[in-house]
């Protein structure tokens, strides 16, 4: 019989999977665009650009996608993003500042959501975290890597908005009359179906998975999303 936990996590992840599709559809529009025998170019890429103004206009759960080079993998350059981002009504190309020289250099190297994708983590939820150096909004970065013959590309992510995350998921917390919150692994609160937890605050520790000594916690279940992510239910 499936705990109420691990129903909740099913369902929280279909909530969540088309996030992952459309990742996954950015890297293999790069991988299209790869000349077999040339390095990539900026030219290479427009199909991928009206790819994702598209996408971003039709999707109000994200701010922002694209694609996020590893160093020198278009056109020999040290950083390069071809990344849109939704203002209000429009959709525009985001450009950043990439020259080390200078005090607002945004150095995405050093980003947690693409570090870890860079080390093999296959699907990365980095966040709730507020984006200075992009939308100034609260965000959720979601990352994959793109990868080609074992040499890492770089990046497929999109920013994901927070309040229209926690309104899907709180449609399926509410679902059961048990206290319920989904967390991440950096121990912070996604969504509750209570006031008992506060969406984005901290836990003292993760509901671990099978913790049947755990005090505050009945049931818990990771996402099968494979973000690390959990669903706990409350004792």
């Amino acid at each position: 019989m499936t705990s109420t936990a691990a129903a909740l996590a099913e369902q929280v992840s279909r909530r969540l999977e088309p996030v992952y599709t459309l990742l996954d559809r950015v890297a293999d529009e790069v991988l299209r665009c790869r000349p077999a025998r040339a390095p990539l170019t900026e030219a290479n890429l427009a199909a991928l650009h009206r790819m994702l103004a598209d996408v971003i206009a039709a999707e109000p759960l994200i701010w922002g996608a694209g694609y996020v080079a590893a160093p020198g993998m278009v056109d020999d350059l040290e950083r390069y993003m071809a990344w849109w981002q939704r203002h209000h009504s429009r959709v525009t190309r985001l450009r950043l500042n990439f020259d080390p020289r200078s005090v607002d250099v945004y150095d995405y190297l050093q980003m947690d959501w693409f570090q870890l994708a860079q080390s093999g983590q296959a699907r990365v939820a980095y966040g709730p975290y507020v984006d200075y150096s992009g939308s100034d909004m609260y965000t959720i970065t979601a990352t994959i890597p793109v990868v080609a013959d074992g040499a890492f590309l770089g990046v497929a992510g999109a920013d994901l908005v927070v309040g229209e995350i926690e309104h899907r998921l709180l449609e399926v917390l509410r679902g059961t009359s048990a206290d319920a919150v989904v967390v991440n692994t950096e121990r912070r609160v996604i969504a509750a179906n209570t006031p008992r937890w506060i969406v984005g605050s901290r836990l003292p520790a993760l509901p671990q998975v099978g913790a049947d000594d755990c005090d505050e916690f009945a049931d818990v279940a990771e996402l099968p999303l494979g973000t690390g992510w959990v669903v706990a239910v409350a004792r």
